[in-house]
């Protein structure tokens, strides 16, 4: 951390502390180490969703691989729309996952499952070309995904960009370039609601925060997203 921020840096740290406690009561993107499709189901039912409610879909999911012999983790967006395809649609597959919720509150709503067949869909087109998480982490270090978060917002209630950025930590990357949310919350805590941070600044922060928590900026980063988007923080034996 450049000595510019050292003073704003204790000063959020000593906020986050206030506002986030002990990190072992943190709820955790343990994300997907190995495949792509639960990321993408995961990312779409995070918003507006209890958090065990997220774990029961993304559960049925690896049961219902499970009985075809498969497993659920290693999933691209190839399996994953083979199972849209076995279950006939998209409002067979919520049955399956015994979820129908709709992707925003107004009427005539989709379902969330069929943003997530439209997202695999999406990734699979000429315009992004990405079936794997691997071919995901390829094309990060090749063009930093523009053409991937262009497609992602322009999905259906998509646009502000809170499952795009929860997608890319589910898939294992270590630092994600804070959302406005973050840095809007990095600003007011720091006392620099004056400067225009910069995505790389507001990094810089986090990392720099997280080291004198000390915690890891990943961990830390998604806490605060979690915060600053309406999301429980903590895990439920912690609530009570």
């Amino acid at each position: 951390m450049t000595y510019e921020f050292a003073a704003e840096a204790a000063l959020l740290t000593d906020k986050c502390r206030e506002i986030f406690g002990d990190e072992s009561r943190w709820i955790t993107a343990n994300g997907y180490p190995n495949g792509l499709a639960l990321a993408i189901i995961d990312s779409i039912f995070s918003t507006g969703s209890h958090y065990q409610s997220v774990i029961n879909v993304v559960n049925a999911y690896r049961a219902y691989r499970s009985e075809q012999g498969a497993d659920a983790d290693y999933d691209g967006t190839f399996e994953l729309l083979a199972t849209f395809t076995d279950l006939g649609g998209s409002g067979g597959w919520a049955d399956m996952v015994n979820n129908q919720k709709p992707a925003h509150t107004k009427a005539n709503a989709l379902l969330k499952a069929e943003v997530i067949k439209r997202a695999a869909v999406t990734l699979e087109s000429e315009a992004v070309g990405i079936t794997t998480r691997d071919e995901l982490h390829a094309m990060y270090a090749d063009d930093g995904l523009s053409a991937l978060k262009s497609a992602w917002l322009d999905l259906p209630s998509q646009r502000s960009g809170v499952t795009y950025n929860y997608l890319l930590i589910l898939a294992g990357f270590q630092s994600v370039k804070p959302d406005r949310m973050v840095i809007r919350f990095i600003s007011e805590h720091a006392g620099l609601e004056a400067k225009q941070l910069s995505s790389t600044q507001a990094a810089d922060l986090i990392t720099a925060v997280a080291e004198l928590y000390p915690t890891q900026p990943r961990r830390l980063d998604h806490v605060i997203w979690r915060h600053v988007s309406g999301r429980e923080v903590f895990r439920a034996d912690e609530l009570n």
